[in-house]
């Protein structure tokens, strides 16, 4: 077998639910990439949870799905620790990489992640 990957990326504000809708149709593994200050938490779970009802609404589920969580923005000052974003984003207990993304710390670890995750359920397939 010949792996291709195609990578995506997908803003969470509400004006692009319908393109994260198409967009996450045939998708074999995601990133969530959570902004890690304190006053982005709200934002995050709402988009984790509308993730997760494109997903059931293809009949997937995040429990049952190769994804990783990124926690960007580590270098902020109002980070959250990472027990704490644990605690509120990471309820299925999948990867996690603390980043920087703007300085390119965790980039590289994240699509490995996602790459060693999408790669691990394709072989459970076969």
């Amino acid at each position: 077998m010949k792996p291709k990957f195609n990578l995506y990326t997908i803003p969470g504000q509400v004006y692009y639910a319908y393109s994260r809708k198409i967009i996450l149709r045939g998708v074999d593994g995601i990133v969530f990439v959570a902004d890690s200050q304190a006053d982005r938490m709200t934002e995050n779970l709402d988009s984790l949870m509308d993730l997760e009802r494109n997903l059931i609404d293809d009949g997937l589920t995040l429990q049952k799905f190769p994804w990783v969580l990124q926690y960007n923005k580590r270098d902020l000052p109002r980070s959250l620790p990472v027990t704490e974003l644990n605690d509120k984003l990471n309820f299925n207990k999948v990867p996690v990489v603390e980043a920087v993304a703007a300085k390119g710390v965790g980039v590289l670890e994240t699509l490995k992640a996602a790459i060693y995750g999408v790669v691990g359920q394709v072989q459970k397939v076969i």
